[in-house]
């Protein structure tokens, strides 16, 4: 990172990120070590997949959000699945 920033782009997109990137930095919820140590590990399994979701915090939130997918599919599971092609199987 550069010593000194243009302050004539302090409200540039660039500069807002890069302020957010040095208060999140070392702010993280979950430990960097752990979470690495679990990146290596599913890296060398068999099968891979295709997200790697870290954190009891990321993982509350797809609790929240898978709940609020099946709630919005329940009520209209049936009159989804009719618009296929009536050939279809």
């Amino acid at each position: 990172m550069a010593a000194d920033r243009t302050a004539d782009y302090d409200d540039a997109p660039a500069h807002v990120a890069l302020d957010w990137i040095d208060e999140a930095n070392h702010a993280q919820l979950g430990d960097p070590v752990k979470g690495a140590a679990l990146v290596v590990e599913v890296a060398a399994a068999e099968k891979l997949p295709t997200h790697l979701y870290l954190g009891r915090d990321t993982l509350e939130r797809l609790d929240v959000k898978y709940q609020q997918v099946r709630d919005d599919l329940a009520p209209w599971r049936e009159k989804s699945a009719a618009t296929a092609h009536d050939d279809a199987a």
